[in-house]
């Protein structure tokens, strides 16, 4: 299974991260400053994010279909 998931959003952002399923972590979405969910975090993400991690990836800002192609091909989901 592969999620996508926001830079953050209305979820429970580092519950979707764990886990033996793969993440897209779509970057600029859920990220405009309208969104104040995890304004209160006073720790970096890095602590519950496992930046090395290879079954999570991220994708560039303002991603084509073609990036979302190339991130499924870098977590193994899909083969080229």
């Amino acid at each position: 299974m592969v999620v996508f998931v926001g830079e953050s959003g209305d979820t429970d952002y580092e519950g979707l991260l764990g886990g033996i399923h793969k993440s897209v972590i779509l970057k600029g979405v859920c990220s405009g400053p309208t969104n104040q969910l995890h304004a209160n975090r006073t720790y970096p993400l890095s602590d519950v994010l496992p930046i090395d991690s290879p079954n999570i990836v991220q994708a560039a800002e303002e991603c084509s279909s073609a990036d979302l192609r190339t991130s499924l091909l870098k977590l193994g989901f899909i083969k080229g």
